[in-house]
């Protein structure tokens, strides 16, 4: 399985699709297969949601197209990326309420 690449939202240019102005502070990418880990400011502090999307080339018109289905080895990659996501939310928790 290849690599995890997560970035910081200062290096990603997504569509901000959480709230407006809004950036993702965390992104696993394998392939086709991308989950994003979006902040949300509440009244409660920040909570932190996931999305997951996952893409193909499409050969003839080569346009970039969204997929509704995943193969094993996407599972498998997901699987990953959803326990790193966990765990790597749980940190950034952690140093919120470090900081507050």
């Amino acid at each position: 399985m290849a690599q995890s690449n997560a970035q910081s939202a200062e290096n990603a240019n997504e569509d901000e699709t959480q709230q407006p102005g809004n950036r993702p502070v965390l992104k696993y990418r394998h392939g086709g297969i991308e989950l994003t880990v979006w902040p949300n400011q509440t009244e409660n502090g920040i909570m932190y949601n996931t999305t997951i999307s996952n893409s193909y080339k499409d050969e003839k018109t080569g346009e970039w197209k969204a997929a509704s289905s995943y193969s094993p080895t996407d599972l498998l990659a997901l699987s990953a990326y959803a326990s790193k996501a966990f765990l790597d939310i749980a940190n950034l928790k952690q140093q919120g309420r470090a900081r507050g």
